[in-house]
């Protein structure tokens, strides 16, 4: 990975902040200047792609929010949204068409630095500090190292560091009918969905829809493995030993306890732990309208179900040991190279950045409406049905700095967090990315027999003996040694440089 060549212009850029501001004013400019305003005399709308489906008021949100838009920049914005039922395929599609889009919601999990590299991204070194101005000077220096590809930086993380979680959320009432006390390990969890199974059939025991089967993902992220791509949900083959100094690259399927936990998975199945549709259910909402009674996910995804339902008790395990920072590009904001105003959309990535009331719009949404602030400045949810806090993909530009926790958190969150942050430790290899270049065909082909062959081989739709022989010889054919090879060399190289 090669490091950022113009992180010092950014020191600079910083020092012009309050004149290129003035871009950013309710006057129009009627043309550019070297101090980098932008010519706001012509209104435009500006096309912005998130995550997810929106609320049920987010049409009045996005009214209000385009009312401010228009007086300070002279622009408006339109969403469309990519759902989770299908946006491993739609948002690879939609970056590809060519269509005109101004801002889009990127991620480890969305293959951003893959994305990157087929060039679907602007280059945002040289006109972010001009047009963001703010938001680039507060960004960690770490933080833009990742958003970085051969020497341009390609996205502008949120503003925001967490530690990363991957566990179930299960139903605390639950597991007071059952007697159950604890989970702890993937056993653990299984004996949960045993009791479902035996004693609540009409619920889903995992509650695991066709993009989110992370079985694998627990188990792998309990045994010290890190996903080479950043996240579980790409569905590649390489991991590595977050306590491994050597970098070793883990191909997951030559594990030689994977066909034991093949197995294990063949017999969850059989159980019924999960329905044999799963791979074709878009449902992510199971949880939350009483049809599950589990759900695989990270902290912030137990906080909001937790204040959605608070009847249910739900109780969060993590499974990732040991704990560590995520990747700063968890969360992002892009600009495609299909952009028509780059220059207008990074003045409204900055609004969203550094002004609260920007901000509070599409993270809360109308005040007064939807939420209120509480006296010791906490959210207090006015009516979730219309606009659930921070449920709307405003992840991208999110902000340590304007977050307020919520009303109705789980009490040992504070705890939790603790927990956190004093057993976490450094790992480096969130700060490495791949150049799949020289073998992208290869890696394209592998994830397409991951999707094909392991996808239904972990969830127990096939026997594991036979089903693992398969998955190998396929990965074989589609050159996994090369790519593994390829990426062992690029990981070697990045260990030495950031010793």
């Amino acid at each position: 990975m090669k490091t950022i060549s113009k992180i010092m212009s950014l020191c600079l850029a910083a020092t012009l902040a309050s004149s290129v501001l003035s871009g950013c004013s309710s006057s129009k400019t009627t043309g550019s200047d070297s101090k980098g305003t932008v010519d706001t005399s012509k209104p435009v709308e500006l096309s912005m792609y998130l995550i997810g489906s929106p609320a049920r008021d987010y049409d009045q949100v996005l009214a209000e929010l385009n009312k401010k838009a228009k007086a300070d920049l002279n622009a408006t914005v339109k969403v469309s949204w990519i759902g989770w039922g299908d946006f491993s395929t739609k948002y690879p599609l939609v970056l590809a068409s060519g269509e005109p889009i101004d801002l889009i919601y990127t991620a480890t999990w969305l293959n951003f630095y893959q994305q990157a590299q087929k060039g679907a991204f602007k280059a945002l070194e040289e006109i972010g500090p001009k047009y963001a101005p703010k938001s680039f000077a507060a960004e960690p220096k770490e933080a833009l190292k990742q958003a970085t590809i051969d020497g341009h930086i390609y996205a502008l993380p949120a503003n925001f560091n967490n530690y990363n979680t991957y566990g179930v959320m299960v139903r605390g009432d639950l597991m007071k009918k059952y007697g159950i006390t604890d989970i702890k390990t993937i056993d653990d969890y299984g004996k949960y969905l045993d009791a479902v199974t035996k004693n609540d059939k009409n619920l889903d025991p995992a509650g695991m829809y066709n993009t989110q089967t992370p079985i694998d993902g627990l188990y792998f992220f309990s045994q010290n493995l890190y996903p080479l791509t950043g996240d579980v949900a790409t569905n590649s083959p390489f991991w590595i030993d977050v306590n491994d100094p050597s970098g070793k690259i883990v191909n997951i399927v030559d594990r030689p306890d994977m066909p034991d936990f093949l197995k294990k998975m063949k017999e969850w199945s059989d159980k019924g732990y999960w329905p044999k549709s799963v791979l074709s259910n878009k449902d992510n909402e199971m949880l939350n309208t009483g049809k599950a009674a589990s759900l695989m996910h990270n902290m912030d995804t137990w906080v909001g179900n937790y204040i959605r339902n608070p009847q249910y008790d739900l109780k969060y395990y993590n499974f990732v040991s040991p704990s560590y920072p995520l990747s700063y590009i968890q969360d992002a904001m892009a600009i495609p190279a299909s952009s028509q105003n780059p220059e207008r959309a990074l003045m409204l990535l900055e609004k969203l950045r550094t002004d609260q009331s920007y901000y509070n719009l599409l993270t809360y949404g109308i005040e007064g409406k939807h939420y209120e602030i509480t006296a010791d400045k906490k959210i207090k949810a006015l009516d979730s049905e219309g606009f659930q806090a921070e449920g709307y993909c405003s992840w991208g530009f999110r902000d340590s700095n304007f977050r307020y926790e919520q009303v109705g958190s789980p009490s040992n969150l504070s705890e939790f967090k603790a927990q956190l942050k004093s057993s976490g430790k450094t790992n480096i290899y969130t700060s490495f990315n791949m150049n799949l270049d020289p073998v992208k065909n290869e890696y394209a082909a592998v994830l397409n027999v991951m999707q094909q062959y392991y996808l239904p081989l972990k969830l127990g739709y096939v026997d594991p003996v036979s089903g693992l022989a398969t998955l190998k010889e396929k990965l074989k054919a589609a050159g996994v040694e090369k790519v593994q090879a390829e990426l062992q060399k690029q990981l070697d190289e990045f260990i030495k440089n950031n010793k």
